[in-house]
């Protein structure tokens, strides 16, 4: 543990800030060689008393460290590597994993280590009393309580004994027979330790330095009271034998239920309920492939844990079985146990045919519900589908309550709710391949009998069923307004038709319904709910007795403020009638972020906290503490962790990730806005380098996808590209950067675009007289690859441009997959983002309108393309018709294909050569620099990963 003891107060972190932000001389742009020391803060924990909060700050490549703040004494400490930590219940220890450092475990790599012989993670107590660590070497994982105890759990990896050393090569006959005999003794043990399905379990509590070790365990649990650890041991001999224990954290003793030939299966089947009095778990006495399983249960009165749930419960469905392929798990007052139940597995037929003897085909029916990709995606999935049911401990009664009929079931307050919620996409599946709306039919379902009410029959997606069973709330695009259903009395009202506001996407531009802002939260006892509309959230009664009222009192509309309601109380599903609401505001013209209060139960101008011009996010709150933690960010400050007291006053920064942003240039970002041509009113982002002169010239990339603007405020860290450009290395060596919003209009995807892009760039120019006319380029990935594709048919204004995973041809696309999800890409056209709004035979002119292909010979802008050989998203060949086609009329044209990478690059390696060649592309073009050798003369298949062309080639 290194303690370095930061006193982070106000007025140093005002300090820190203007060191960062308030010197440019000196100052170096950003290179491609510092994204792996770059950092990111994640796994932010609070102790439940407010004291202590945990985070890592790990670079992109290399070793992290895990902090722990002291809130009281403003101090912080730090631990290399650590990673993943929890807080014990009583805020007394910390517990975390520590990884191998990121040298030794490149190094096993590269020495083509087995899996076993790789550098493995330990784990760190520290006790918060006195800061002191506890280190376990080789620890595969730990578990804690939620609620309360001392005691966790931790596992071990495989420990083999210390191999004898042979202690010089000149032995004594005798030595030799004895380190033969060790020798012997040694191999045995690994054999029996490599061979054993299970590894130790450790129960500790630090606090009283006790620690017992159970051996080849292969299962474990730990009761969110602390009260009981149950754990199973497995041995292998000429049978399969389980044992199941249960240890009890007050007595610190264990005791077995169960032990008996089979297999009871891992930790994830292993369930006890939130007081640690019940324990569930699946066992199979089965020895072939094909096992059945039944559902064991144990009680605090019970000897031995006993079958509750087999293939010939009452109430189980002819020729199924419980499933292995779903974690039992109680409700959270422990009066019903959940479960997954499925047809019986079937043994596999033997295979008898030889490889050349098999056919291999896909047959594609027209009656499908799924298309044939779709169907391949999921078979995984569909052949481990269960269907919910559950055991009533106090009846022993089981009912089925999923189906095949109404495979989707869920049962709000955590198991508690008198009623169950069906769904059921099954007649409406065929319809996605060419509509937005995910139809389904709703039902209400008796958890104690299981029999299913149909209450919506074609509904679309937002659906609520309340808390306590009593109304049914649904969102009907056909008027666009919300409805309820008094399920006691069957009585459907329209709650919101006679309101004033809209409660759907005001901004919606593609030809579907508009989504609605949503459903907030439900009152405790399903007295309220509620709804959004696109700036102030309405309190709604479902009974339809008392008018909505607009909780925020219409200020949001007022302010052009958007609230919503941020939830800081992670255990409590339901909002009493007088809670502080605390709401996470956005002003949508100036984007100005922060927070609100108000009363729920009371209509109010909602009290500020704090508006600002930064990006407040991550709002959370101590279980049993007044002290609100938070994060905020700038393009120019990374986002932080902060806290300070309910009102988000007296705050205190307590992380500082990247403090060797201030050696390098960064840049600043300012709002602008534009007419289109057709006199729309557009907003968009100007991004400027540091050290901005507006006497010089500089060359600018447009980069749009859709609206960017309320991302005013992102903070932008250098990383390797995965498509699009990295803003803040583009400006840090001298580029401007426009980032203007997009709206548009059915069956004009293209000239939607060509009417913002253009509208916004020649608007710029004409404003800002520092801006290179003969030096823009446009850049963009998906969507925004189509749109360039289109543009540069339509435009000669910019030098070059870069087009990722284009569509090109909206003819031979429309009819194509998405192979990621197997999908049909009709929908795509029809009715969302290619927004042509109909099908290729009803509007073929609009499809070949908006297909740049078919105006290729109008293209004089440098392309380049990236498309890469597994894009899940959209059809590899898109980019393959446009390039192919620019190459037979001699366009410059480069493709990028990254062999094996899906629609965006996966791969850092990939990542990073993408970013420099990109760079390359537009510094050539833009900044007139050499070009590569890969521009000017390609790479031959033959010299493939001998060279990278990155070479710069002098012009003669």
């Amino acid at each position: 543990m290194k303690s370095l003891k930061i006193f982070l107060f106000p007025a140093l972190l005002s300090l820190l800030v203007l060191d960062l932000f308030g010197q440019t001389s000196g100052k170096k742009p950003l290179t491609h060689d510092v994204y792996d020391s770059w950092k990111s803060i994640k796994g932010i924990t609070l102790s439940r008393d407010g004291r202590w909060a945990s985070y890592e700050i790990n670079p992109q490549r290399g070793d992290g460290w895990l902090y722990l703040y002291d809130v009281k004494k403003h101090s912080l400490d730090s631990f290399p590597r650590g990673s993943g930590a929890r807080f014990s219940p009583a805020s007394d220890y910390l517990v975390f994993k520590i990884k191998p450092q990121y040298k030794v475990v490149r190094k096993a790599k590269r020495d083509k280590k087995k899996m076993e012989d790789m550098p493995k993670d330990s784990l760190g107590i520290v006790l918060l009393k006195d800061k002191s660590l506890i280190r376990v070497a080789k620890v595969r994982s730990f578990g804690m309580p939620d609620e309360n105890g001392e005691w966790f759990w931790y596992r071990r990896e495989k420990v083999c004994p210390e191999k004898p050393d042979t202690a010089g090569r000149n032995l004594s006959e005798e030595t030799k027979k004895s380190y033969q005999e060790k020798k012997k003794e040694y191999d045995k043990q690994v054999k029996e330790i490599k061979k054993a399905k299970g590894t130790d379990l450790v129960v500790t509590n630090p606090l009283k330095d006790k620690f017992l070790t159970y051996h080849n365990v292969t299962g474990q649990t730990i009761s969110n009271s602390g009260k009981r650890i149950a754990f199973i041991m497995e041995k292998k001999d000429s049978l399969e034998q389980s044992a199941v224990y249960v240890f009890n954290t007050e007595t610190g003793q264990e005791r077995p239920v169960l032990k008996r030939e089979g297999k009871a299966v891992h930790s994830d089947k292993l369930v006890l309920d939130k007081q640690g009095d019940q324990l569930a778990f699946l066992h199979s006495a089965d020895t072939g492939d094909a096992k059945i399983y039944d559902l064991y249960y144990w009680h605090a009165g019970q000897d031995s844990a006993l079958v509750v749930v087999d293939t010939l419960t009452k109430g189980m469905p002819d020729g199924w079985s419980v499933s292995i392929n779903r974690q039992p798990w109680f409700s959270e007052d422990g009066s019903r146990l959940f479960l997954g139940t499925a047809p019986k597995p079937k043994p596999e037929p033997k295979d008898t045919l030889l490889e050349e003897e098999k056919y291999h085909v896909d047959i594609w029916n027209w009656k499908d519900p799924y298309l044939q990709p779709m169907q391949k995606l999921q078979a995984e999935r569909e052949k481990k589908r269960t269907w919910l049911a559950l055991w009533y401990p106090g009846d022993n009664k089981f009912v089925q309550l999923g189906d095949k009929k109404v495979p989707e079931v869920s049962v709000a307050l955590k198991g508690n709710a008198p009623w169950g919620l069906g769904r059921s996409n099954l007649p409406y599946r065929k319809q996605i391949s060419w509509e937005a709306n995910r139809y389904q039919d709703i039902y209400r379902i008796n958890l104690t009998t299981g029999v299913k009410e149909k209450l919506l029959t074609k509904a679309p997606s937002s659906v609520s069923l309340s808390p306590e069973g009593n109304y049914l709330v649904w969102y009907q695009t056909a008027d666009s307004c919300w409805y309820s259903k008094d399920l006691n009395t069957g009585k459907e009202i329209n709650l919101t038709g006679s309101l004033p506001v809209a409660f759907y996407n005001e901004r919606h531009d593609t030809p579907s319904d508009p989504h609605p802002y949503g459903l907030g939260a439900w009152y405790d006892h399903d007295r309220y709910f509620i709804l959004y509309d696109m700036y102030d959230l309405w309190q709604v009664d479902p009974s339809g007795i008392e008018k909505p009222v607009c909780l925020t009192h219409g200020y949001g509309r007022q302010k052009q403020i958007r609230f919503r309601w941020q939830k800081l109380n992670r255990k409590k599903e339901t909002i009493g009638p007088d809670e502080k609401l605390y709401l996470q505001a956005f002003h949508l013209f100036n984007k100005k972020s922060g927070y609100y209060i108000l009363s729920a139960g009371k209509a109010a101008d909602p009290k500020k906290l704090v508006l600002d011009d930064c990006q407040y996010s991550s709002l959370m709150k101590p279980e049993k503490a007044d002290e609100l933690f938070w994060r905020k960010e700038t393009f120019q400050e990374y986002p932080e962790l902060w806290t300070g007291n309910m009102k988000l006053q007296k705050a205190r920064k307590i992380s500082l990730t990247n403090p060797q942003q201030k050696d390098y240039l960064w840049g600043s970002v300012e709002l602008v806005q534009w007419r289109a041509f057709n006199g729309e009113k557009l907003q968009g982002l100007l991004y400027k380098p540091e050290d901005f002169d507006p006497k010089r010239k500089y060359p600018m990339i447009v980069y749009f996808y859709e609206r960017s603007s309320d991302g005013l405020h992102r903070h932008w860290v250098p990383a390797p590209s995965r498509s699009i450009i990295n803003r803040t290395m583009y400006i840090s060596n001298g580029y401007l950067i426009f980032v203007p919003d997009i709206t548009y209009e059915t069956g004009y995807p293209g000239q939607s675009v060509y009417k913002a892009v253009v509208s916004g760039t020649q608007a710029m120019v004409e404003r800002y007289p520092f801006i290179d006319r003969d030096r823009m380029a446009m850049n963009g990935q998906s969507w925004g690859g189509y749109q360039i594709a289109y543009l540069v048919t339509q435009t000669d204004m910019f030098r070059c441009a870069f087009s990722g995973a284009p569509v090109s041809n909206m003819t031979s696309a429309y009819g194509g997959i998405r192979w990621g999800t197997g999908m049909s890409r009709m929908f795509q056209y029809e009715q969302t983002q290619s927004r042509i709004g109909g099908t290729l035979w009803e509007k073929p002119l609009l499809f070949i309108e908006n297909s740049p292909i078919f105006f290729v010979p109008k293209i004089h802008t440098p392309l380049l393309i990236m498309h890469n050989d597994k894009d899940g998203a959209v059809p590899w060949y898109q980019g393959i018709e446009f390039f192919v086609a620019l190459r037979r009329l001699n366009k410059p044209v480069w493709l990028l294909e990254y062999n094996n990478e899906d629609h965006n690059l996966t791969r850092r390696a990939d990542e990073k050569d993408l970013s420099i060649r990109v760079m390359q592309f537009y510094d050539h073009y833009l900044k007139d620099k050499p070009a590569p050798v890969w521009m000017i003369k390609g790479i031959p298949a033959v010299e493939k990963g001998k060279t990278d062309g990155y070479e710069l080639v002098p012009e003669k």
